[in-house]
């Protein structure tokens, strides 16, 4: 596995991890990167746990919990904007606990009925999605008064359609009931309250390549909203060997969500996806262990890091905002710019900037550079003072009388009177200047 140049870097984590979310405050700086995995049952010996650090100020103590003989797979922070107060969701088998934070306390947990993939919480925290692997998206309510879940725990709706398990969902930022899910049947789909408001289809086609004798099964592992409103969606699909296509969808008035861009971003499938808080960047995970940094604005990948995991990608996290956090104090002010997890136990911090060199104190180096000029000019001036001076009283007239006739007059005076004597003429050759 070859390793990421400084200032990215790689840290060993105590087991495999499967779920990350970072969540990033503009206001305050406060950064919080949280973690899901383990070993499966106890029989493996390895832990089943949830590990939250966050950067705050006051600092806040790193935050362990045990999640039992449950894995979690998938996990995302919310800060209810009414209440103020944090929440921590995690996806466990068939339930999806609710934490608070920073204590890491259980405050509830929710019985899905079925095993669950992907979780998202909309922007208002008054809906709870979750992905199945029956295909079905159930949306809880949620009172953002008080962050509790209805007394019965039941779904408010069940999005049917998929024909196969869902990979990811998450909602538009504003509103409150837009919500796109991707799954392996090839689809993403976008609802709007309980209507299918588009299906989108993605392909894995080559349009460089011949086209495959057998059409396999596509993945669309990862979709996003790129908008505001949710008028454009990112998707991610690749079959479960060859490349993997980022594609951008946008609503048209009539004709429902159409792609209007689709690319090669990986030669091998990707297994994870990640928009930044600014819609600027998607991390891309991939199954031989490759992240990409794609710019969104460009349409092309602006940074890969070629097998930074010895095993596939399972999640990451990009940026949660452009702005300074607290985290970055740790790194020297150097901003990372995504996260990525493996069942490698490994946690890969990545940044495209470069570690600046290290700066003497300014009145030092300006001192410094003044008196080395001075002496330089000294050193000149004394070497070159009587050669200048032999030149002057030499060759002063054919110099102020210089033209374009007798240039090389001028020269064979400073030549042979002043620089190097001819010859033929007995003496030295060279004056001791």
């Amino acid at each position: 596995m070859p390793r990421p140049r400084p200032p990215s870097r790689i840290d060993a984590v105590a087991t495999p991890l499967f779920g990350i979310c970072w969540y990033g405050d503009p206001g305050n700086g406060t950064s919080i990167v949280a973690h899901c995995g383990g070993g499966g049952s106890a029989a493996t010996g390895v832990r089943n746990t949830v590990t939250v650090v966050t950067c705050s100020d006051p600092p806040t103590d790193e935050v362990k919990i045990s999640t039992g003989n449950q894995v979690g797979v998938t996990i995302t922070v919310i800060r209810n904007p009414i209440t103020g107060k944090l929440r921590l969701y995690v996806g466990l088998g068939m339930n999806v606990n609710v934490y608070d934070l920073p204590s890491g306390e259980l405050q509830y947990e929710i019985s899905v009925g079925d095993n669950v993939n992907a979780i998202a919480v909309n922007s208002l925290t008054s809906r709870l999605a979750v992905g199945c692997d029956d295909g079905k998206v159930r949306v809880f309510a949620m009172d953002n008064k008080d962050d509790s879940i209805s007394e019965l725990k039941i779904p408010m709706k069940i999005l049917e359609g998929h024909e196969k398990a869902v990979c990811a969902v998450a909602f538009a930022p504003r509103g409150e009931d837009r919500l796109v899910s991707a799954a392996k049947d090839g689809t993403a789909r976008v609802w709007q309250g309980n209507d299918c408001m588009g299906v989108l289809k993605c392909s894995i086609l080559d349009p460089k390549g011949p086209p495959p004798k057998i059409l396999g099964q596509i993945l669309v592992r990862g979709c996003a909203f790129g908008d505001l409103m949710g008028n454009v969606v990112y998707t991610v699909a690749s079959g479960r060997r060859g490349k993997a296509f980022l594609s951008r969808w946008v609503l048209g008035t009539k004709d429902g969500y159409q792609c209007d861009e689709r690319t090669e971003c990986s030669t091998c499938p990707v297994s994870s996806m990640s928009l930044s808080g600014d819609a600027g960047m998607i991390a891309l995970g991939a199954t031989d262990g490759t992240v990409i940094l794609w710019n969104i604005e460009k349409w092309k990948a602006m940074k890969q890091f070629p097998e930074v995991h010895d095993l596939p990608v399972t999640c990451i996290a990009a940026r949660p905002y452009p702005v300074p956090l607290l985290c970055d104090q740790d790194s020297d002010g150097i901003q990372m710019h995504a996260i990525s997890a493996s069942a490698d136990s490994q946690l890969a911090w990545l940044t495209m900037q470069r570690r600046g060199r290290a700066k003497s104190a300014p009145s030092d180096l300006t001192l410094k550079s003044v008196l080395n000029s001075m002496v330089k000019l000294a050193i000149l001036g004394w070497l070159f003072y009587p050669v200048a001076h032999e030149i002057n009283d030499k060759c002063q007239q054919d110099l102020y009388t210089m033209s374009s006739d007798n240039i090389g007059k001028a020269w064979e005076c400073i030549r042979y009177e002043v620089l190097l004597a001819p010859t033929t003429r007995p003496g030295i050759a060279v004056p001791p200047y």
